[in-house]
């Protein structure tokens, strides 16, 4: 029996405001074509959300008596405006400062990626999680999204994450990415943003990403992908800006994952200067011993866009203004 095969395109970085999470929805958006279903997650769970940029509409989800989220509930297949779903979030955070510590284990809506999360890390099992995904308000965006909360008490408890046992993190995101793909026989994208930082979740996430590379068997208590009927295709980058603050330390992260994550791909953002350029630098800065490595000429670049740079102040992008380099530099121009 063949096995079904999902692309799983993972966005990292060594920090924040490089223009991570807007290459990884361009790059859901341009997999939004007849015969693809791309469901962006935000894993950005430190204190930003998409759902503040972007116009989305929360679903409407099946409620318990106390009015938290059942989270073993079929999808309702239906959607809330955008002005309803600002006032759930609103109601959201009252609930979560009224409760104090009980809506951890009792999330109100509108859903997010924390409540999955959370939900796989008590149970073990994944929640219903096509039931919690948004949409855009454009009607021709067909991407799926599951944005994290920005809310202070959910992110409070993200934070906690942190500091708790080693991929306590993939673990969970490993069974909800399961549920996802299970409940979601047409699923055939999952990217995910990561978290700024080359630590911690991100990099637990690229072990797991290492993980499907090289077809090792899962951890005893993750979801069997090795052997399961769904074979995930992971295609991984590290988004850097010319800063050599920044893209020494990146290109160092690299290098050092090159044998495990050997398709981890360094790319400049908002770049003004040109690939030749930026090489350059990088070759005179790495040092001989990875200079030898020829990680430098593995370098990448996206220009600086305007269409990109307004996109969470208009709430949308154009994939029409999105230059046709970008999708090759996002490998995506090798998809079926």
């Amino acid at each position: 029996m063949s096995r079904r095969t999902i692309h799983l395109h993972t966005f990292c970085s060594v920090k924040g405001g490089v223009g991570k999470s807007t290459l990884a929805i361009v790059c859901a958006k341009l997999l939004d074509r007849p015969g693809r279903v791309p469901v962006l997650v935000d894993c950005d769970l430190t204190g930003t959300s998409i759902a503040d940029g972007l116009r989305l509409r929360a679903p409407a989800v099946t409620l318990l008596d106390d009015g938290s989220i059942d989270l073993e509930a079929l999808p309702t297949g239906e959607l809330l405006t955008v002005e309803e779903t600002r006032a759930r979030r609103a109601q959201r955070r009252d609930a979560l400062r009224r409760e104090g510590q009980t809506w951890k284990d009792r999330p109100h809506p509108p859903p997010y990626l924390n409540d999955p999360l959370n939900y796989a890390f008590l149970t073990k099992r994944p929640a219903r999680v096509d039931a919690l995904l948004w949409r855009h308000e454009r009607d021709k965006d067909g991407v799926l999204y599951l944005p994290s909360s920005s809310t202070h008490d959910d992110v409070i408890q993200s934070v906690e994450w942190f500091f708790g046992q080693p991929f306590d993190w993939a673990r969970s995101l490993a069974w909800t990415l399961d549920g996802l793909a299970q409940q979601m026989p047409a699923l055939t994208d999952v990217v995910v943003d990561l978290p700024p930082g080359i630590w911690g979740f991100p990099h637990e996430a690229l072990v797991l990403v290492s993980t499907l590379l090289r077809e090792e068997p899962m951890p005893d208590d993750y979801p069997p992908w090795h052997a399961g009927p769904i074979q995930w295709e992971p295609n991984p980058f590290l988004v850097t800006s010319r800063d050599p603050n920044d893209i020494l330390p990146a290109l160092e992260y690299v290098a050092r994952q090159r044998a495990r994550v050997p398709t981890l791909k360094p790319v400049v953002n908002r770049d003004t200067e040109g690939l030749n350029a930026l090489r350059s630098m990088a070759r005179a800065r790495v040092g001989p011993l990875l200079e030898a490595t020829g990680l430098h000429e593995t370098l990448e670049r996206v220009g600086e866009m305007s269409g990109l740079a307004r996109l969470f102040w208009d709430g949308d992008v154009r994939v029409d203004e999105v230059p046709p380099e970008v999708r090759k530099t996002l490998r995506l121009e090798e998809e079926p």
